[in-house]
């Protein structure tokens, strides 16, 4: 059954849409998706959920969260809820669980609006369903290509193009945007959410095509563009809000984190790093081996990286390494949510919020840590310390956590 929401005052039927987003940088492709969200019929306010810091390929952001959740308001959104590292930095499944989570928690979404390659909803939530359910039959197929020495997502996609008879699949599941869109559906559908979801179309480039494009290019071909060629080459790419904040910032790419990666792989001893989720099969002798080469962040992935341990994957335990986030901490939930800015149109969900939210929603960080229960002051914790890791790269402002201010925009 639909959950209705209202206005104290005027018992208006508010709708909204919520977006989860990583923006980095906020591009013309993402504006597109806000515009298009505009035109849905829940679409009367637009709540995004942003990745925090560091990102879920395992990467830390070009610049921090708090412009890129500014870009996020300029670019249309009315607020924009922070996703802490902790729960950020994960793979496909547990990022969109987590993410979901969070808006079914906070009670203020009626849809969730994402793209896709494909387009398909109705497909992809099939998908969804086969990987919810698991028949029989599937899992003998998924086992038969596993035992072919296939990867995981290898002998999945192989394995639900035969189970569903579509040779088209294989190649959809391969798509990042799409992996993303079937977890989203998984996750609504396993929290039983009365979250409806709907896709669009992805326009223009690909997710991790590096090459600029005519029309909307993608945030990996703006952030290689960015390091190779200069800011000027991408002021095409992004709105004018994007550009203004990108001339004023300080930006942060991986290898910046090498001699840090480095230093935590060597200060712990094998034993210690087996205690990070995935690191499993003698891949703590790896990674000792690489740190003792001082390779650079890239270099080391590389060198780590195999046809068990795809790049993405060890990008993700070199960050929880240099983060801290063992094996037993990545079990936690989501049990808060920080709101970062709002437009002045959205701060009328605010009601909204307070009355449906099951779980302590803050502006300020400074106060809310000072009432804040043990169990999420540990989280929190964790994230100050990601949020100082993150800015000592950058050479900005430690404990920002305390300092930023919540404004309207």
């Amino acid at each position: 059954m639909e959950t209705l929401y209202y206005l104290d005052s005027t018992y208006n039927y508010m709708r909204t849409i919520g977006i989860i987003c990583e923006y980095n940088p906020f591009h013309y492709g993402h504006q597109y998706l806000i515009e298009q969200a505009r035109k849905h019929g829940d679409g009367q306010f637009i709540v995004c959920v942003l990745s925090s810091n560091f990102l879920q390929r395992g990467v830390p952001s070009l610049i921090n969260k708090f412009d890129r959740a500014k870009m996020a308001i300029l670019g249309g959104a009315d607020l924009v809820i922070e996703i802490p590292s902790i729960f950020s930095c994960r793979n496909a499944k547990e990022y969109a669980y987590h993410a979901v989570n969070l808006l079914h928690k906070l009670g203020i979404c009626d849809t969730l609006l994402f793209g896709s390659e494909s387009g398909d909803t109705k497909m992809l939530s099939i998908i969804a369903d086969v990987l919810i359910k698991e028949p029989k039959s599937y899992k003998v197929i998924l086992k038969d290509n596993l035992q072919l020495g296939l990867s995981f997502p290898k002998a999945r996609a192989n394995a639900l193009s035969t189970y569903l008879d579509d040779p088209l699949i294989d190649e959809l599941v391969k798509s990042s945007n799409n992996i993303l869109a079937i977890e989203y559906i998984i996750a609504i559908k396993q929290l039983q959410s009365p979250i409806k979801y709907a896709t669009i179309k992805r326009q223009g480039a690909f997710y991790l095509d590096e090459t600029l494009s005519k029309s909307f290019s993608s945030a990996t071909a703006i952030r290689k563009s960015i390091q190779t060629n200069g800011l000027l080459s991408i002021s095409e790419q992004v709105p004018n809000s994007t550009y203004k904040m990108l001339e004023s910032n300080t930006f942060v790419f991986p290898n910046q984190l090498s001699s840090l990666i480095n230093y935590q792989l060597s200060s712990h001893t094998k034993s210690e790093l087996k205690a990070f989720l995935n690191v499993t099969e003698g891949l703590e002798n790896r990674l000792k081996e690489g740190a003792s080469k001082h390779l650079s962040f890239t270099e080391l992935v590389d060198f780590v990286a195999s046809k068990r341990y795809p790049k993405t994957r060890i990008q993700r335990i070199l960050i929880h390494i240099l983060l801290g986030f063992t094996s037993d901490l990545l079990l936690q939930d989501i049990s808060y949510a920080r709101l970062l800015y709002v437009s002045k149109e959205g701060e009328k969900l605010f009601s909204i919020l307070h009355k449906n939210t099951v779980i302590p929603v803050f502006t300020s960080f400074n106060q809310f840590y000072k009432i804040a229960p043990s169990g999420i002051k540990k989280l929190l914790d964790l994230e100050l310390k990601a949020s100082n890791i993150y800015e000592s790269i950058k050479g900005g402002t430690l404990n920002i956590e305390y300092t930023h201010k919540f404004e309207t925009i």
